[in-house]
Order: structure tokens, then C-alpha cells, then sequence
């Protein structure tokens, strides 16, 4: 990409610009001046001032961006390696900046010499070429002017009187008029379509925010808007409770007769699901072979705040489960909460069914 159109433009609007890793071009006015030698005049014109020293300016990345339709990133980049190639080039021999001037070292520092067509067609003067002082008619000289004798004057003694303004004088003076405020009637309209833009944009903006606000409530706050919350299904597997030793059953009857009170007061404690017996889904975090891997993945797991649990073993695989349901659409949806967890391994997260054999 050749910058060098879009540095003669950024120089020509705003007077200078800034290359990085090239230097500070600016824009300075010459007077017009007379050559004595050449027995010219000279209009005034722009000349280029050069400094290889470049500031920290990035007004030639954001100018290419806007133009270019692209990333500020990707404009930076081209500068970079528009600046390398240049520099790269001017070691050697000197290169051009087409419409500028050239580049070019001199004692190991990089120097500029600008074109004398930049001067030419500055837009500023343009048409203003330089003038020959034509002597050959000489110089002219100044004629007398006849001296003419002043006449007396008779002063005559008037009355003092306000003298008032004349109409005719006030109607043939022009009105004044300040343009320097002038904005045109289709500038103006344009000002207010922008400004009637803005402000659909910024309903339209308030609008979208709160139908997010309200789907985030609807989903959190169910009750606020007379909708149930959806029961959890998450199934807590309960060890087996421990066998029960044969008693006397004079003692056993002893026992009951003692807690029977006691039962009647506390509340009824349902028993534990045996999910063996049952059709489940299993959302399982990996099979292992190996051992060592699989106490690897259990900590892993853990550590990422999951509650991993051994599935019984079949042949030589080790399966970690960590979570079951009753229905596929909840271990679907516990799959997906699982796979966006950060750190998680994607690829060892599947759902397993389980068919009780009859």
C-alpha cells in the first residue's frame, strides 16, 4: 500500500503530519520576496520543514482507518512497514515520496529535500507565478502638481440648531450584513436531521436496555412476575444405609415402644432414589484407562468447583460422573453449563444413559 497519498492529504488539511519511524513533516508560509540576481518577484508559497525526530501523534493511523474502512491495528502495521521499506531504500539511494520529495542519509542522519513541483501547485497560491521586474521604460518619476492658491473663506455665523439626518442619506446607505456566522438553509436542515437521528438512536438504544433488563428479571425473578421456579432435578446419591443387626425381639419391641413418641413428633424422611434400578442420564467427565490420569481429572474437576463422583467400574475403564437426571433435557442442559466453564476440558464431557437390566 502507498501511503504517500494519504500523507499529502493529512499535510494539506491540517499542516502537518507525523510518519512513525520516519519523522515530523510540516507546512511553513514563505513571504513573497524579490531576486536580485534573477530580478524577480516571488509569490508567496508553503515549503516543507522536515524533523526525523517523530512524535507520538497517530492521527495519519486514524486518517487511513477512516478512509480505508479497516482496524487502526492493520493501519499501524502498514505505516510500520511502509516507514521499514522507506528507510530500508533510502540507505542505498534516495527514494521518493511521490508528490512530496525525496528521502535520503546524509552523515548517517535521514534528510528530505522537497519537490519544486509541491511549490508549484500549492493550492494556496496557485496561479501565482513569479515576475520579471521590466526596467525598460525606466523609472518613473514624479510629476508637479500645479499650486493652487486657496480662496478665502467668509465664515458666516449660523444658529445653533441640530441639524437632523437626511432620509434620503439613511435609505442609500447599504445594511449591513455579517456573514461571518452564515450557515446556508440546507446546512441548517441538515443540522437538525442529524440532531433528530441522534434521538431515535438514543431510544431506540434506552428501549433495547430495558427489554434486557426485563428478560434478565423475568429469568432470575420468576415470583415477581406470578411464574413458578422450576424445581431442581439434580439427583443426590446417597450411600446405602448400613445392614441392620438381628436383635432380640423383646428388645426391639422394647426400642420401638421408646422412640414411638419420638417418631410421631419428627417429620417423614423419604427414602434415597436407588438410580440403578431407574433409567438416568449421566453426565460423565471422561473414561479412563489409566489410573494415574484418572486421579489427575478428579482433582482438576474439583478444583473447578464440580462435585466429581466414581461410576462403577466396567473392564479396564474408570468413568468419573458428575452429575445425574432423570430426564435427557436436564443433563443436557448441565452438559452446556459444563462445557463453558472456563479451564474445562471439552472433550471428555458427554452424556451417558444408563437402562437398568430388568
Amino acid at each position: 500500500m502507498d501511503l504517500a497519498i494519504y500523507i499529502n492529504e493529512l499535510l494539506g488539511l491540517r499542516g502537518e503530519v507525523n510518519v512513525p519511524g520516519i519523522g515530523f513533516f510540516e507546512q511553513k508560509r514563505v513571504s513573497g520576496y524579490y531576486n536580485e540576481r534573477e530580478k524577480k518577484f516571488y509569490p508567496p508559497h508553503h515549503e516543507i520543514v522536515f524533523d526525523p525526530q517523530s512524535k507520538d501523534d497517530e492521527d495519519l493511523a486514524a486518517y487511513i482507518s477512516a478512509k480505508k474502512n479497516i482496524s487502526p491495528a492493520s493501519a499501524k502495521y502498514f505505516i510500520d512497514k511502509y516507514s521499514a521499506g522507506l528507510k530500508a531504500q533510502a540507505s542505498e539511494q534516495k527514494v521518493d515520496i511521490t508528490g512530496l520529495g525525496h528521502l535520503y542519509y546524509e552523515y548517517s542522519v535521514l534528510s528530505f529535500k522537497a519537490d519544486k513541483s509541491y511549490q508549484a501547485g500549492d493550492p494556496s497560491f496557485y496561479g501565482l507565478a513569479p515576475v520579471k521586474a521590466d526596467k525598460s521604460k525606466g523609472t518613473p518619476r514624479a510629476t508637479e502638481k500645479p499650486v493652487v492658491k486657496p480662496e478665502p473663506v467668509i465664515e458666516i455665523p449660523l444658529k445653533e440648531t441640530v441639524a437632523e439626518p437626511a432620509k434620503a442619506d439613511i435609505e442609500e446607505q447599504p445594511a449591513f450584513i455579517d456573514t461571518r456566522n452564515y450557515i446556508p438553509q440546507e446546512a441548517h436542515e441538515e443540522g437538525e436531521g442529524t440532531g433528530r437521528d441522534r434521538t431515535w438512536v438514543m431510544v431506540l438504544l434506552v428501549v433495547i436496555v430495558l427489554l434486557l433488563g426485563f428478560g434478565v428479571l423475568y429469568q432470575y425473578k420468576p415470583a415477581w412476575f406470578g411464574r413458578k421456579e422450576t424445581a431442581d432435578t439434580t439427583i443426590i446419591i446417597r450411600s446405602a444405609p448400613p445392614a441392620i443387626k438381628k436383635t432380640d425381639t423383646t428388645k426391639a419391641s422394647a426400642t420401638k415402644d421408646t422412640t414411638a413418641s419420638a417418631s410421631s413428633t419428627s417429620s417423614t424422611v423419604k427414602p434415597a432414589v436407588d438410580t440403578f434400578s431407574v433409567k438416568h442420564y449421566d453426565v460423565a467427565g471422561g473414561a479412563f484407562a489409566s489410573l494415574s490420569n484418572f486421579n489427575i481429572a478428579l482433582k482438576d474437576y474439583t478444583s473447578l468447583g464440580l462435585h466429581p463422583r466414581v461410576a462403577k467400574q466396567t473392564g479396564n475403564q474408570h468413568t468419573i460422573i458428575l452429575s445425574t437426571f432423570f430426564n435427557y433435557a436436564d443433563a443436557k442442559r448441565m452438559r452446556d453449563s459444563i462445557l463453558n466453564i472456563k479451564g474445562i476440558n471439552k472433550t471428555r464431557i458427554f452424556i451417558q444413559p444408563y437402562i437398568p437390566k430388568k
